[in-house]
């Protein structure tokens, strides 16, 4: 099964941010986050919002885009940027979606992409064809198409960090900056910000934190991914952080057992959810740890748990009903 740079960019960096190598998905190159590497430079924030146009932005390695007006034909080259897009924005302003916006395994905005009549598969000569007046692709899209669509003088933005919740609220904050919808972009932080303080304000009280590791495919997600962020999000602890691992790295099975989690995270197509379950508790090394004894074994759908939009608070969600149930349910 083979998806385009798109979908491995997502896989890939989804994996380091999420910690979960996207192996699962056959021919995938890439390890999913969406995103930069660790050692990326930090975008440069825009300028406050409000600002009139014309609007000027500066991306992870420095290069700027100036924007003169409100966009009316923008095209978003990657999943996150689609999905944010279709949140805060009209449909009419959009001219074109990643592929991947019509993936149910993937994208959380299946249905809004039906309003979209293009996709950007067909490379940077389709793309110009549409006469955009504003480009989002991502460091993990296709480098000869991006070359292609910046010796054009396209207006190409790129965006390059996508492993904490804080830059996922800043990208959301600068795709609202980039199109003039600045009151959306805010509108939508704060909620993801609310959700994730209503949640926190939900954790019961513990003897000690509980201990969450995420694992799949031999790889497990420490500092510095989304998974990290996920798991602080509902006062438990890392533990692959907590063993030093630094953003999303390859493990042996007995470190499963060395480690000893209360409860072991992973991601699947929403059709094999509990197939996934049973096929991880059906390991012996699982099977061996605290987790596994206990049958604590939490799968998150990959919509979510590869988010690197506001829907990563859905994982959020997900990995607080594993962990606690309906505690302190409103």
């Amino acid at each position: 099964m083979k998806k385009t740079s798109s979908l491995g960019g997502i896989l890939v960096f989804g994996l380091v941010l999420v910690a979960l190598i996207a192996v699962v998905v056959a021919g995938i190159e890439l390890t999913r986050r969406q995103g930069g590497a660790p050692g990326t430079q930090s975008q440069i924030p825009p300028e406050p919002a409000g600002k009139p146009f014309p609007r000027e932005l500066t991306d992870a390695q420095g290069e700027k885009l100036v924007i003169p007006e409100p966009p009316k034909r923008i095209v978003s080259q990657t999943l996150a940027t689609d999905e944010i897009l279709l949140t805060i924005c009209s449909t009419k302003r959009i001219v074109a979606v990643s592929e991947l916006a019509d993936d149910p395994n993937y994208s959380n905005v299946v249905e809004l992409a039906n309003a979209i009549p293009e996709r950007t598969t067909k490379g940077a000569e389709h793309i110009l064809q549409l006469e955009p007046d504003l480009i989002f692709v991502a460091s993990y899209s296709r480098a000869e198409m991006v070359e292609l669509l910046k010796a054009s003088r396209a207006p190409v933005f790129r965006f390059a960090n996508f492993t904490t919740f804080e830059d996922i609220k800043a990208n959301i904050r600068t795709v609202g900056y980039a199109t003039g919808c600045d009151a959306e972009a805010e509108k939508l932080v704060t909620k993801m910000e609310q959700d994730l303080s209503a949640l926190a304000a939900r954790v019961p009280l513990m003897e000690r934190p509980l201990r969450v590791m995420s694992y799949g495919g031999g790889y497990t997600a420490g500092r510095n991914t989304t998974f990290d962020d996920l798991v602080r999000a509902v006062s438990a602890v890392n533990v692959s952080a907590e063993n030093q691992i630094d953003g999303v790295a390859k493990i042996s099975s007995e470190k499963l057992a060395e480690w000893k989690p209360d409860f072991i995270v992973a991601g699947a197509n929403t059709a094999d959810i509990e197939k996934k379950r049973k096929q991880m508790l059906a390991d012996p090394v699982i099977a061996s740890t605290p987790a596994g004894k206990m049958g604590n074994v939490i799968v998150i759908d990959n919509r979510y748990y590869l988010a690197v939009s506001h829907f990563v608070v859905r994982a959020v969600e997900a990995l607080f009903s594993g962990l606690y149930g309906n505690a302190n349910a409103k």
